[in-house]
């Protein structure tokens, strides 16, 4: 990982929106005009301060730690420590935060009733490790939904402490910053999606480390751990939000340390685990037809660039080589006799690695969690490595005939895929439990 290139701009943007979030508020029809006479001036920016006091930034970024650990939990917390903000039994200051007291969208029973349903059907497939895959393919959902969620119990606070004082509190506060100026509720609310989100994969990158555990308790002795530091960290936050704050933004800061290290990884894991999950709901659940060598699609450029592919595989570089890290994503596609790896890129031309195959023994191994394609000289060293997951498990044969490949298998899963997305789930924990550390860390490394 270089500094310079990933570290450094998320630092960057950590301080600039925290700068700002703190910056003194404007009223939003004067800012944007910049006609405010010096009598005027200070008494809007008195009222933008009394409404920023009525949603203030440490009660909106206080919370953002446990949710991004847990979603469903800490909104349940939440949901009940609003419900109890009113009967005298939690903190005075609880009826008063705007996302706890009585405007708020989490005071309502039956709001706390979905929430820990929810929180009980993410949680439970997760203390086990032949039901944890499952549930971590479904992982991204529960934290892209907590995103949501969080957004918009910030955004209907505010629309109902708006109606309460006669006036949007979103569309009246304002922060200034040279030439530009952002509504404090839209620059919050930025700010939280990238806090929950960059604090959750870090989460989830140790929660797959401890899944590949060989301990079988394991698993429910870390969810019972997260559990536990989320009410923690929501606790501490009824107390004082300010204190709530000051760890979350502590733990971001270390999250953004490895993000970029993580993310990847993250990526990768998640193919692992739950395209094998998410494609067998596909077929069964929304009737797709099963991958062939040419099923996953090439879009945009790269669609272009292979207009008749012979293969395309979703994979990942298992190694380094033509200047890709391990574990980036991308395409494994053969097109007019040449092999490729593939890779989008953000606002540039995609990048595309030709696989020296002349000269090179290509190789299919199957493994425990994914399946490789390797490529070695006379010598035995490899040139290049690409993974995919087990979603291409029916394929491997196709994909031997395909590549002029011999097929090594390096191992062999204990248990075979069921027809039942449990079936799945617990074949790959199975996989898990089978597999000896030494060939799991190879895989997964």
């Amino acid at each position: 990982m270089k500094p310079s290139t990933t570290v450094a701009p998320l630092f960057a943007l950590f301080v600039v929106v925290a700068a700002l979030l703190f910056a003194d508020p404007l009223p939003i029809h004067h800012a944007a005009a910049g006609l405010v006479d010096g009598k005027g001036l200070e008494t809007e920016t008195q009222q933008g301060k009394q409404l920023v006091e009525k949603l203030g930034v440490t009660e909106v970024l206080g919370p953002l730690a446990p949710v991004a650990m847990s979603p469903y939990f800490a909104l349940t917390f939440m949901s009940g420590a609003s419900l109890l903000a009113d009967t005298g039994m939690l903190p005075e200051g609880v009826a008063k935060n705007a996302l706890l007291g009585k405007n708020s969208p989490l005071n309502n029973g039956l709001v706390f009733t979905g929430l820990l349903g929810l929180t009980a059907l993410t949680a439970l497939p997760k203390l086990t490790k032949v039901t944890k895959p499952f549930a971590q393919a479904i992982d991204q959902v529960e934290a892209h939904s907590g995103i949501v969620a969080v957004l918009a119990v910030q955004a209907l606070s505010r629309v109902n402490l708006g109606e309460d004082a006669g006036q949007e509190v979103a569309s009246t506060v304002v922060i200034q910053a040279g030439f530009l100026s952002f509504t404090q509720g839209t620059l919050l609310m930025v700010f939280s999606a990238i806090n929950v989100f960059v604090v959750n994969t870090v989460k989830f990158f140790f929660e797959m480390m401890i899944f590949l555990s060989p301990f079988p308790t394991v698993d429910a002795i870390f969810e019972t751990a997260n559990k536990s530091v989320a009410a923690a960290l929501m606790a501490i936050y009824v107390w004082s939000p300010w204190v709530a704050t000051v760890i979350n933004l502590t733990i971001f800061a270390v999250s953004l340390l490895i993000f970029a290290w993580v993310r990847r990884r993250v990526v990768y894991l998640r193919a692992v685990f739950g395209d094998p999950i998410l494609g067998w709901m596909a077929e069964k659940i929304f009737r797709r037809p099963q991958p062939t060598l040419t099923s996953t699609k090439l879009s945009g450029v790269l669609a272009q660039l292979f207009p008749e592919p012979t293969l395309v595989l979703k994979a990942f570089a298992a190694k380094r080589f033509g200047g890709l890290r391990m574990k980036t994503r991308g395409f494994l596609v053969q097109a007019d006799g040449k092999l490729h790896f593939v890779r989008r890129r953000f606002l540039r031309a995609p990048k595309v690695v030709p696989l020296p195959v002349a000269g090179h023994t290509v190789r299919v191994d199957k493994g425990f969690l994914v399946h490789a394609v390797v490529l070695e000289n006379d010598v035995g060293d490899v040139a290049a490595k690409v993974s995919f997951s087990r979603r291409y498990s029916d394929l491997l044969d196709g994909i031997r005939r395909q590549l002029g490949a011999t097929t090594e298998v390096v191992v062999e899963a204990e248990t075979v895929p069921g027809t039942g997305v449990m079936a799945v789930s617990r074949s790959l924990g199975e996989a898990v439990k089978s597999g000896n550390r030494d060939t799991l860390r190879a895989e997964l490394a």
